[in-house]
């Protein structure tokens, strides 16, 4: 809580006289999903303080827009240190069926910078695959065949 939730509003607190003369814009980064990790509570206790502070922020300060960025199941050095079955798994456990790159979610961010970032203030733009949209293993077991893939009609 003190690193995520107070470090935010401190850093917040001393960039807002240049925020507001600039009429600038916060990004803060959280994570997905959003409905709980197994023995991640504490973190997710305070990522969504951190997007209700956001919401807050953005209500009080009109000059300043301010967008909460919740990151999935990236591909990312830290996971690297697991071992190759870890990252398979978390893969499959992503609807889109892979993990994300940091250069999509870099994306994600340089957009937020742009005007039409602007027009997000007060919200929480999740970047995960699907992964907030499901809470099962993907793909869900009774949709796979006999072989684990999920059965598609052939197209012309």
């Amino acid at each position: 809580m003190r690193l995520n939730v107070e470090g935010t509003m401190t850093m917040t607190e001393a960039a807002l006289p240049a925020l507001r003369a600039a009429s600038g814009m916060v990004v803060n980064v959280t994570v997905s999903p959003h409905h709980g990790m197994a023995a991640m509570a504490h973190t997710g206790a305070a990522r969504a303080a951190v997007e209700a502070l956001t919401r807050s922020l953005s209500v009080g300060e009109p000059d300043v827009a301010f967008v909460a960025a919740a990151i999935g199941r990236f591909d990312t050095e830290s996971l690297r240190k697991y071992p190759e079955v870890v990252l398979r798994g978390a893969a499959r456990s992503v609807p889109l069926q892979r993990l994300g790159r940091m250069e999509e979610f870099g994306w994600l961010i340089a957009m937020l910078a742009t005007p039409a970032g602007r027009a997000l203030d007060g919200s929480v733009v999740t970047l995960d695959g699907g992964v907030d949209n499901w809470t099962g293993p993907w793909p869900p077991p009774n949709i796979v065949d006999d072989e684990g893939a999920v059965p598609t009609e052939e197209r012309r």
